[in-house]
């Protein structure tokens, strides 16, 4: 992916015409958002949900519960199987879960870290073999703010595990840059998708980034899939390993 298009081109000149994408919790929110935008960019894009992906959502729709590491081995075996080639993978599934620390059990906490850390990790070392191959790939992951600041109430084992997400990404950077794969990740704030409002209605959910995002809004889901497709796009070509925020101010950091 080497930069060989001006800003005044026709779409932008993403440069990624042709390519070849998997994007994660494709059904709704961030993943569906995304997927949308590398469609738009040119690219040919597999959504990968448990739940049922919509029509038009993306070029092909597999169902996986990415939790288990054989299902995403199959994912990629069957991407490569009818494309040919894997350019772009970015792990936007997670789930949430509001338990208390007390009340967090053995099994609460597999389900969250299964979901939201196992898959990535999963996902990126069956995405990594054909890209280390032709030397040439980007990988984001989605990981969240809460990482940084604990999340919010009754919402630690997903700041856990997305804290995890962080330290995966770091070390693949270090270990697939010298076969020109790239990973970074994303770090989103309060975003208006279907999970990021769970436990908020309408007006608390208004209230809540009003005082606290300097930008005094929630993000949408397609201002993250913007910032994706700048990392996946030629425009990223020299980042690697990093952590871009989209939280409209809140952490300052």
């Amino acid at each position: 992916m080497n930069p060989s298009h001006s800003v005044d081109d026709p779409g932008a000149g993403f440069g990624l015409d042709g390519k070849v994408a998997i994007v994660t919790g494709a059904a709704s929110g961030i993943g569906r958002a995304t997927a949308a935008r590398l469609v738009a960019a040119g690219a040919r894009v597999t959504g990968v949900d448990v739940k049922p992906i919509a029509p038009g959502a993306c070029d092909h729709a597999i169902a996986a519960d990415l939790a288990k590491p054989a299902a995403c081995e199959r994912v990629v075996d069957e991407v490569l199987a009818r494309e040919g080639r894997l350019d772009i993978l970015v792990n936007a599934a997670a789930i949430l879960r509001r338990v208390s620390i007390a009340e967090t059990d053995a099994a609460l906490w597999d389900e969250v870290m299964d979901a939201n850390l196992l898959s990535q990790f999963a996902m990126c070392r069956a995405a990594a073999r054909p890209m280390r191959r032709r030397r040439d790939g980007r990988i984001v992951n989605v990981s969240s703010t809460a990482a940084f600041n604990g999340g919010a109430d009754n919402s630690s084992v997903y700041a856990i595990s997305k804290g995890g997400v962080l330290a995966l990404t770091k070390s693949l950077a270090r270990q697939f840059a010298a076969d020109g794969v790239l990973v970074n990740t994303v770090c989103p704030g309060g975003i208006d998708t279907p999970m990021g409002r769970h436990g908020f209605t309408g007006p608390s959910w208004d209230a809540h980034f009003a005082a606290k995002v300097p930008l005094r809004r929630a993000g949408r889901a397609e201002e993250v899939a913007d910032a994706i497709l700048f990392l996946v796009s030629d425009w990223g070509s020299y980042v690697t390993g990093h952590t871009l925020d989209v939280e409209g101010g809140l952490m300052l950091r």
